[in-house]
């Protein structure tokens, strides 16, 4: 369902990631325009066309108020108002930069998570990004696929890169396409060796049966 900061939620697996819970996100607000004070209304999250959460926000000089409900371990729904400070600074080619002060550490963050009964940073859950549960070949993969994507080529490595994105250098355009291909060789070969390493295996399994 959408709203000025609706987005995707994803859960990759059972260990606390940073990709499991609901977050929000300082530039996403930003670009849409939601910092300007006296602004209010809600954030919601999907996963496949369901709504995985909905919570209210009204925007003041300095700070934002969060507004939702929350439960912990089945229990009891409880009402919380969580305020969260803003600060900004200035960058190097002008203009200013916005951040949450996390009301765990004190510290700027452009991501708080929903992990808990109140939106702290990452530290303060101590929560990983997906990416460092994910083996060599993955992150490979991962990373192929980012650049077709800057490529505008679709995700699917096994298909070809042919048309250059408008405004791309040619230069640009043959150095990405070029490293895409070498990323994809590597987790490719990597995957070949993982294949063979379980047939390896599974053989002796047999063998010793």
């Amino acid at each position: 369902m959408g709203g000025p900061g609706s987005g995707n939620w994803y859960r990759w697996n059972v260990k606390e990631t940073t990709e499991s819970h609901h977050s929000i996100d300082i530039y996403f607000l930003r670009k849409r325009g939601c910092l300007m004070p006296g602004t209010m209304g809600t954030l919601s999250w999907s996963h496949h066309g369901r709504q995985t959460g909905v919570i209210g926000y009204r925007m003041e000089t300095e700070r934002v108020i969060l507004n939702y409900r929350h439960r912990s371990n089945g229990g009891d729904w409880e009402d919380v108002e969580q305020e969260i400070r803003l600060e900004w600074t200035p960058c190097t080619l002008g203009g200013r930069r916005a951040w949450f002060i996390c009301p765990g550490c004190g510290v700027r963050r452009a991501m708080l998570y929903g992990a808990g009964k109140y939106f702290l940073c990452r530290c303060c859950y101590n929560l990983n990004y997906a990416s460092q549960h994910e083996g060599r070949c993955f992150r490979l993969l991962r990373k192929a696929q980012k650049i077709r994507a800057r490529l505008g080529a679709s995700t699917d490595i096994s298909k070809p890169i042919l048309s250059k994105p408008k405004g791309m250098h040619w230069k640009t355009f043959y150095r990405l396409r070029q490293k895409e291909g070498l990323t994809n060789m590597k987790a490719v070969a990597l995957m070949d060796q993982y294949l063979s390493a379980l047939k390896r295996y599974a053989g002796k399994d047999r063998f010793h049966q």
